[in-house]
């Protein structure tokens, strides 16, 4: 018999002589709303059974890999896969976890329910602490689109690693990021803190009141403890605690802008519009660079062109605008610059006239009119006494209008059959333009049955790709050597059988790929929760030879019966 069968018939005499069932076991049933606690499920007598965890909505769930144990005690063998979670507390209170349960051959098994309580955290003055967060505003009672500045800060006077903030959602609020993560050290209470600072500039949409959720971050923080000897205490022995750290939510009560004038041109904040030209003295016909720039601090990211006055005495070409934004400062600034070119029509004195912006004043609550000055131009006569057109009126009056001609340089129109040369189909020159004649035809033909070509190899080898999957699968079973490898070949075959890329399919998704494809609600579930285990045990235990061979042979079961409702 060979080593490794022998194995597997081993664990599977084991796992049937050994005891069976559930448990489940929490490091504390007593925390602060700031800690993180450990939750671990341990199914005996089976290492294929996947547990079904009972409602855990007051926490936030996340895996934490898995680890195979297997002992021999008294003559009797047991074989256990522990699945390890880390709980985040949402809110405080006592909460009941119910019972996990599982199906080991046919059988159901249930783990005990238990209580755990949530409390607050510590009351003492966030200063005393070694480690704590914080997150304000600059204005709680702002306008509609006026610019709010988010700060949130994290004081730490400990050492911390695989810290994770949650990403934050501001909803009814457009959100622009003012630059990256600084680092400081302040002083707080007379104590000394390293200080990471986050900010974002928020602009209300809505009238109302607005709520800013708490923000979360989850870390590990190195927390000396004291050794069992001088010798240990001179290296500094320490050990990781896992914190959660929240600051709590914030209420924004966004007030409503008074009537707007005509021409508001939606900007709110701080603003002011200039004007300059590239030069005032010039000649009819030739162009000067006009360049009207919108700049202040506030939603500048809805910077639009100001309305034009006439300018009936140029003609305008615009160009490409160019827009600048500073996230550095304290607040989002920037600017945007329309530039124009302007060629003047006549000579004499002209003038480009003001440009007006009306916008909001959040600070003073009124609306405001910034405007450039007037521009003078000295135009002059052209130099050059040829126009850009070929005709013009001898006597500009009402009716029939003299022409005369300025240019002569058009050809004669030529009216006879004899001003075309007659086509050379001679006896020599026949099979060229015939060939020429065809050419054309005989080009699309050729074009239409490469395209038709290429759609029907697009349908074949989609239709092989499907027809293989089941096939390519099973030849890949035999080489997998962990979890990772294992989860790959099922996403693949789903992803082959769906025409879509499998390795980048979530459970979630290759599940709902199957219920498109009419396979059965309770294998689809087999298959989610196949493909969710597997992801938790990449990050616990590797498997052993005899592990890795009972999985191939669990999935090569689990991939005919989704060949059968397929083609079903």
């Amino acid at each position: 018999m060979r080593p490794r069968l022998f194995i597997v018939l081993l664990l599977t005499m084991a796992a049937a002589a050994g005891a069976q069932g559930i448990r489940v076991t929490i490091d504390r049933n007593e925390a602060t709303i700031q800690d993180q606690l450990v939750l671990q499920v341990t199914v005996e007598g089976s290492q294929n059974a996947v547990p079904r965890l009972p409602d855990l909505s007051p926490f936030q769930l996340r895996s934490a890999g898995q680890s195979s144990q297997f002992s021999r005690a008294g003559g009797r063998t047991t074989l256990a896969i522990t699945y390890n979670y880390a709980l985040l507390p949402k809110q405080t209170g006592t909460f009941t976890v119910g019972a996990a349960t599982v199906e080991i051959d046919g059988r159901t098994y249930s783990s005990r329910p238990f209580q755990v309580r949530i409390l607050e955290a510590s009351a003492e003055p966030r200063e005393s602490q070694d480690i704590f967060v914080t997150a304000r505003v600059s204005n709680e009672s702002p306008y509609v689109g006026e610019q709010v500045i988010y700060t949130w800060r994290l004081y730490r006077r400990v050492q911390i690693a695989d810290a994770q903030l949650q990403p934050i959602e501001f909803e009814g609020f457009l959100v622009e990021d003012l630059g990256e993560v600084r680092e400081y050290q302040t002083t707080s209470g007379g104590r000394e803190f390293l200080v990471s600072e986050l900010r974002k500039a928020l602009f209300p949409q809505e009238e109302g009141a607005l709520t800013l959720p708490p923000t979360t971050l989850q870390c590990q923080v190195l927390v000396q403890r004291r050794g069992r000897s001088l010798f240990d205490d001179f290296f500094g022995r320490g050990a990781a605690e896992a914190r959660v750290l929240r600051t709590p939510a914030i209420e924004v009560n966004v007030r409503p802008r008074p009537a707007a004038p005509a021409g508001y041109s939606g900007l709110v904040g701080d603003f002011a519009v200039r004007g300059e030209i590239s030069k005032r003295q010039l000649q009819v016909g030739e162009s000067a660079t006009w360049r009207l720039t919108v700049s202040g601090s506030g939603n500048v990211q809805s910077i639009a062109e100001p309305p034009l006055p006439p300018l009936d005495a140029f003609k305008v070409y615009d160009d490409k605008p160019a827009s600048s934004i500073d996230r550095a400062g304290g607040e989002l600034e920037g600017s945007r610059t329309f530039t124009k070119a302007l060629v003047p029509l006549a000579a004499g004195e002209l003038t480009v006239p003001a440009v007006r912006l009306t916008y909001f004043n959040a600070k003073t609550g009124s609306y405001r009119t910034a405007a450039t000055a007037p521009i003078t131009l000295a135009v002059s006569p052209s130099d050059d006494e040829e126009e850009l057109r070929l005709t013009e009126s001898v006597a500009p009056t009402t009716g029939k209008v003299a022409v005369r001609m300025l240019a002569d340089d058009i050809l004669p129109l030529y009216k006879d059959l004899d001003a075309v040369a007659a086509p050379p189909f001679g006896h020599r020159a026949g099979a060229p333009w015939l060939a020429a004649l065809l050419a054309p035809p005989l080009l699309y033909l050729g074009l239409v049955f490469v395209e038709r070509r290429r759609r029907h190899l697009e349908v074949n080898v989609g239709l092989v790709r499907r027809r293989a999957a089941l096939k390519r699968a099973l030849g890949a079973l035999g080489k997998i050597d962990g979890a990772a490898a294992a989860s790959r070949v099922l996403r693949e075959y789903v992803g082959d059988k769906a025409g879509l890329e499998g390795s980048a399919l979530t459970p979630a998704e290759a599940a709902a790929e199957l219920r498109r494809r009419g396979v059965g609600e309770e294998t689809v579930r087999r298959v989610r929760e196949r493909l969710e285990a597997l992801e938790a045990a990449q990050y616990g235990g590797g498997l052993a030879a005899a592990g890795t061979e009972a999985l191939a042979g669990d999935l090569k079961a689990l991939l005919k019966e989704l060949e059968r409702e397929i083609r079903a």
